[in-house]
């Protein structure tokens, strides 16, 4: 869309969003984050649904747009100004005319700069908040100068906030006084322990008032329990029974793209996590390819694809995640331009330079890697979206590409008619 016009729908979006909110009286639970606050909406949205009405944000509509398109629901224009003169009569009749009943309203909050916060937070008012983790993202010019700035600014999602749920192992999130804390640390509200990861998930305990709950999620690393820790939470809080979170939690899915399982052709494992890739996520990540390299006894291919959105951090963190590689994997495969400074790292750091192989397109990068592939790899595609899309990768590599729509992220026609 033209600016002026781009101006003029996202006001009266706001507007609309605002009166649709108010008239629905519904309560709501604000999520945002570095890392995982689409997995955390989901796992949040399933846990209330066993006894609540509830509505969510469709995939990851959590901007300036998709906050106010969620709460009126209705999709995306696009670039058409045809369908967003639609959407505006559509949210119209939304707005003053539908009475629609939820009880809460599970909204992701995403930031890409300074101020996106205020906005949000002035179309929804959260009512309860969590910050899953705050992480380097969001980087480049006109983003974020600082990690810092990253938590200042996710932060205000707790300003309006009557009850703050807070991650006490993050130590930037640990810095806010809230009402209710969660993590492995000793002292935390709702307190993690006796965790075990196996080939179908994590187990693991939560103490909270003196009792011991069980919980089994399809998950895989650690870091994964800590995104979904709130899901709990906010369900002891609005007094679904723990028999229901368990449930919920058990039958629980990620989102394509954040580190499924997917089977590939020759018994590869493929460990697809193409969605995103920021830095301590791929470092979680690539201890999950360990895992499942040693419990098969298989080669650990990790193909890897740029991080975006990193600025003038970007070589100094491609290389202090290249550095961990040897550790974790056989093989790497990069994908980009700056992650070619972690095939460096990883080198450096004891890796053969003959399994390293770089590629500035997935394409050339699955080529090779048929060339090499052995039976019952386990292949790890972990990476941002512009200009990398890993997801190519895992189709080409799959054993039932046809499967695609259901199974990989970006599948929609307009990103297949997007070349990477």
């Amino acid at each position: 869309m033209k600016s002026l016009l781009r101006k003029i729908v996202l006001k009266k979006l706001e507007i609309l969003a605002r009166i649709k909110l108010r008239r629905m009286k519904a309560k709501v639970i604000g999520v945002t984050g570095s890392v995982g606050k689409t997995s955390c909406k989901d796992a949040v949205f399933e846990v209330l649904s066993k006894h609540h009405r509830v509505l969510k944000n469709k995939k990851s509509f959590n901007s300036e747009f998709g906050l106010p398109l969620t709460i009126l629901q209705q999709n995306s224009g696009f670039n058409s100004p045809v369908e967003w003169m639609k959407i505006l009569l559509r949210g119209f009749w939304r707005a003053f005319f539908v009475n629609d009943k939820f009880d809460y309203l599970v909204l992701e909050m995403g930031v890409d700069k300074a101020g996106d916060m205020d906005y949000l937070t002035r179309i929804a008012p959260p009512n309860m908040a969590c910050i899953t983790a705050i992480k380097p993202a969001h980087m480049d010019d006109s983003q974020f100068a600082s990690v810092e700035e990253i938590f200042k600014e996710k932060s205000k999602i707790f300003n309006k906030a009557d009850v703050k749920i807070i991650n006490i192992d993050d130590k930037y999130v640990s810095q806010v006084k809230g009402d209710y804390t969660y993590g492995f640390k000793e002292g935390a509200d709702f307190k993690a322990f006796s965790f075990v990861q196996g080939e179908k998930g994590v187990d693991f305990e939560v103490e909270y008032k003196g009792n011991d709950y069980q919980f089994f999620i399809p998950v895989f690393g650690g870091y994964q329990v800590t995104t979904l820790f709130p899901a709990i939470i906010f369900g002891f809080l609005t007094d679904v029974p723990a028999g229901d979170i368990q449930q919920a939690l058990a039958e629980f899915r990620l989102p394509p793209g954040r580190m499924s399982l997917i089977e590939g052709v020759d018994n590869l494992l493929i460990l697809d996590s193409s969605y995103n890739a920021s830095p301590e996520a791929v470092k979680e990540s690539l201890k999950v390819l360990d895992y499942f390299g040693k419990k098969k006894d298989k080669r650990r291919v990790f193909v890897f694809g740029n991080m975006n959105e990193l600025g003038s951090h970007s070589k100094d963190l491609h290389e202090e995640v290249g550095a961990k590689v040897p550790e974790y994997a056989d093989i790497l495969f990069t994908v980009g331009g700056d992650v070619q400074y972690a095939a460096s790292a990883a080198n450096k750091h004891g890796m053969d330079s003959k399994n390293i192989y770089s590629f500035e397109n997935v394409n050339e990068a699955v080529k090779k890697y048929k060339e090499i592939m052995q039976e019952g790899d386990i292949v790890l595609a972990k990476g941002s979206q512009n200009k990398v899309r890993l997801e190519i990768f895992v189709k080409k590599i799959m054993k039932h590409p046809k499967k695609a729509k259901e199974l990989l992220v970006r599948q929609e026609e307009k990103w297949q008619n997007i070349a990477p």
